[in-house]
């Protein structure tokens, strides 16, 4: 099996976690989580950060994933003595906790060969679709099966006369995935769900008798599952396909009625007063001083008076600081937007660079103001994120809605949203929510930020609104019962701040918050982790959070007195309601020279 071949994340992640034993679940706390138990001859498991499969030969073994610290303890009872490969199904953490140690002791690790490296860490085999491995007893073959990740694969062994198989994530019992998240590899798109279905008809042709998932029980009915799973996948597919009508179809600025400019190629509008002062709705780099000469010739603007920003991804705020400062323009912010401008250090954010913005004046969701003789109305648009505002106005006898990013016209004239997880959104908000202030605002024209406006009428925001709940449904319905939100809202436990800068033997406190969006009490532990440069006060926490709450629990970290400056992680195992997640929250803390 030697062919060195090299994988993306996998061991750049786990670089940044040595930890030592007495920071995890130890053995005993749990007993259904105690050590390895043997489901079929030779074939055992151990429920950890993810399902870990050991094929034992002897008194050596290979392991299907490595998502536990705690392995070379747990080995031994067994009475395997050597981990000849671990075969990874994917290059996500709660995969992969302990391979570090493992490749210490000698084992060799692979990996399907489609995980594309960023580096190279050090992986010892890149694995083909349809290679059989011979090891021992055992023929492994390799199945690409892409859905949860990329690059996915599954692995197919024979075993007491019948076939199973190792999914990774790509189902759970019941039909279910164990995220969403995961799948959504291309921004505002939806590549893992139809690579899903691809992949789930073919492990069905393979018909095996057993599934071993990396979460949750085995399953035992496979294509009883996998018909549940392809049904909810193609729900959400139908739902998720937007054909949207397209972008800008031409580049410029486009007077979409007398006082109201879009500049397509940017994100942003201009609505002018009557005196030629003018409010400017998103401010990207791209609309330059250039740019807005152009457009003070064209349409009579003398100054920008105020900035409002929709959203804190780049493209909507890296030209505020320079625009306000050249105008004198105030920057007005939504009050659910403003400590991500005003403090985006503690938080984790996409596409954001560097940009932080101080407020002139706080916005309020639902408020009224008057601004150059128009009315506005402040709404709450979260499809694209939560803290996103959306902004109404009357203006030349026409009632505008700026919707920013996320919304826009399909090719049959209805109103249709992407949504990027990761962007940090909620099936309790998002869609629903955007619906609804759609609706509320009732507008005659949308602008969005990507694309050309359009009309609008009564049918639309009705439809609308079904098509927002429909959509939420089938979301939740693919999701694990009991928690989706867990599965869909990545930043369901994050710390907070997320970036801090502390000295060399300084102590700071830090909230670990968990949101618990469940209608009843969770319980459960938290087993901190660090590098070697970062000690906490206590590593081991319970905690008791009540339904419907978000709850920050406070953590002490200190710098060693000689710890090396830097930019060092820190994280934590969560068990959440008898579910646990291997080292899911992350926070940066940069020790100083």
């Amino acid at each position: 099996m030697k062919n060195p071949f090299c994988l993306s994340t996998l061991f750049i992640v786990l670089a940044f976690f040595p930890t030592s034993a007495d920071s995890s679940p130890q053995q005993g706390e749990n007993e259904d989580k105690n050590g390895f138990e043997e489901i079929l001859p030779d074939i055992y498991r151990l429920q950890d950060a993810c399902n870990i499969y050991l094929l034992r030969s002897g008194d050596s073994g290979i392991l299907i994933d490595a998502g536990s610290d705690r392995l070379a303890e747990a080995l031994n009872p067994i009475g395997v003595k050597r981990i000849d490969w671990i075969l990874h199904t994917h290059y996500h953490r709660d995969q992969c906790l302990g391979t570090a140690a493992l490749k210490n002791r000698g084992a060799e690790t692979a990996i399907g060969i489609s995980e594309e490296p960023f580096q190279k860490p050090g992986v010892d085999r890149g694995l083909p679709d349809g290679e059989v491995i011979t090891w021992n007893q055992y023929s492994i073959r390799v199945i690409n099966t892409p859905g949860h990740t990329r690059g996915s694969v599954s692995y197919l062994v024979e075993s007491d006369g019948q076939m199973i198989c190792f999914s990774g994530d790509l189902i759970i019992r019941g039909g279910y995935v164990h995220n969403l998240y995961s799948m959504q590899w291309v921004y505002l798109q939806q590549p893992g769900i139809d690579s899903s279905i691809t992949s789930i008809d073919k492990i069905s042709l393979l018909d095996p008798k057993l599934m071993l998932p990396s979460h949750g029980p085995i399953i035992k009915d496979p294509q009883a599952d996998i018909r549940k799973l392809k049904s909810r996948l193609m729900a959400l597919q139908e739902k998720l396909t937007i054909q949207r009508a397209g972008r800008w179809n031409w580049s410029g600025f486009v007077q979409v009625s007398e006082h109201v400019i879009q500049d397509c190629g940017t994100t942003s509008q201009l609505i002018v007063s009557g005196s030629g002062e003018a409010l400017l709705f998103d401010c990207g780099r791209d609309f330059t001083s250039e740019r807005l000469s152009e457009a003070k010739q064209k349409f009579g603007i003398k100054h920008i008076a105020v900035i409002i920003p929709s959203h804190w991804h780049y493209d909507h705020i890296d030209g505020i600081p320079a625009l306000a400062e050249s105008e004198g323009a105030e920057v007005w912010i939504w009050e659910k937007l403003r400590e991500h401008l005003e403090q985006p250090e503690n938080f984790l954010t996409t596409c954001w660079t560097n940009t932080k913005l101080n407020a002139d004046r706080i916005l309020s969701e639902g408020e009224k103001f008057e601004w150059g003789g128009y009315s506005f109305q402040v709404f709450h648009n979260p499809v694209h994120m939560e803290q996103q505002m959306g902004l109404s106005v009357l203006v030349d006898g026409l009632k505008f809605y700026f919707t920013a990013d996320g919304s826009s016209s399909n090719r049959n004239g209805y109103m249709r949203s992407s949504i990027h997880c990761y962007n940090g959104i909620s099936t309790r908000t998002g869609l629903i929510k955007t619906a609804q202030s759609f609706y509320e605002a009732d507008p005659y024209i949308c602008i969005p930020a990507h694309s050309n406006g359009f009309t609008t009428h009564n049918d639309t925001r009705q439809e609308f609104r079904e098509w927002a709940v429909k959509t939420t449904d089938a979301i939740t319905g693919l999701l694990s019962p009991g928690h989706s939100e867990l599965g869909f809202n990545p930043y369901w436990c994050t710390f907070y701040p997320a970036k801090i800068k502390i000295n060399p033997g300084e102590e700071k406190q830090v909230m670990l918050r968990i949101n618990n969006t469940a209608n009843h009490g969770v319980s459960g532990k938290i087993w901190l982790k660090s590098s070697d440069e970062i000690v906490f006060r206590k590593e081991k926490m319970d905690y008791l959070i009540a339904p419907g709450t978000n709850t920050g629990i406070p953590v002490i970290i200190k710098a060693r007195q000689k710890a090396r400056p830097g930019t060092h992680i820190i994280t934590a195992d969560i068990e959440f309601d008898d579910e646990f997640f291997g080292e899911y929250p992350q926070g940066y803390i940069t020790i100083d020279e």
